[in-house]
């Protein structure tokens, strides 16, 4: 990610034929490294699975309301809809999730678990020695204020089970939230889209300095800016751009700098 943000996108911006937002995102997009996505991390809440009656807590209620909140105003920004015009040029509707996309979700709940399972149990390094036996979707009471959804897997190490929740943001589906299947659409984790509008925005601003044309470079900094993004999605932007920065700072003097205050 240091040489993709240091060196490879100031090269890619010299080219002279990208003539429109479009073009520009194809180009950024197809040079990404292969794991680029996992400098965002999404942190998931893991809690010991309570015995008879679970339920959330007030503060448990509010950390998963400021998650939603945040993937929500991701997904209102303008580059969050450019980006997944560009990923769904077929006009897929934002809602709908693929096979892929919901055998990751299945994936990173059995991987959570397994972490999540290995903390509580005093293991702060290795997950190694824990399977996830099976996982599923379940209502809980938030505190006297209506059902939430949690992901509940139970784990298995040297033959004793261990049940842990995960706490995941949902969406405001009306539909049941009480699906035992992992496939359903209510569970809010970060797309690719999220994560790639993300990179985009924490990127600094100086970084577009290079695009040629001057038509570009105003439409596709509008789009990047974070003067108007709201305040909670603003501060996570802005504290993911210092990471990079000092990221970056390996590559180069002048990535070594400090960052210009917001």
């Amino acid at each position: 990610m240091a040489k993709y943000c240091v060196e490879d996108v100031p090269n890619l911006l010299k080219d002279e034929n990208l003539d429109n937002v479009t073009t520009l995102l194809s180009r950024l997009v197809e040079s990404l490294p292969a794991n680029a996505g996992d400098l965002i991390k999404c942190v998931i809440e893991v809690r010991r699975k309570e015995e008879g009656e679970s339920s959330l807590s007030k503060e448990e209620k509010e950390r998963l309301f400021l998650k939603e909140k945040v993937l929500q105003q991701i997904r209102d920004t303008d580059l969050f809809r450019v980006v997944h015009e560009l990923q769904y040029p077929k006009g897929l509707c934002g809602s709908c999730s693929s096979s892929s996309d919901e055998d990751s979700l299945a994936e990173i709940a059995a991987t959570v678990c397994c972490q999540g399972a290995a903390f509580l149990s005093g293991n702060l390094v290795s997950r190694d020695g824990f399977c996830c036996r099976e996982t599923c979707i379940k209502c809980i009471e938030a505190n006297g204020d209506g059902l939430k959804t949690v992901i509940s897997g139970t784990v298995v190490s040297k033959g004793n089970e261990q049940g842990v929740d995960l706490l995941l943001p949902t969406s405001s589906s009306k539909t049941s939230l009480c699906n035992s299947n992992l496939r359903s659409k209510i569970v809010k984790y970060p797309s690719s889209t999220d994560v790639l509008t993300v990179l985009l925005l924490v990127l600094q601003p100086n970084t577009w300095l290079g695009i040629k044309d001057e038509n570009v470079k105003a439409e596709f900094q509008s789009h990047v800016s974070t003067d108007n993004l709201p305040d909670l999605l603003k501060q996570e932007i802005l504290h993911l751009r210092r990471q990079l920065h000092y990221l970056a700072g390996c590559k180069g003097q002048e990535a070594c700098q400090e960052p210009p205050s917001p």
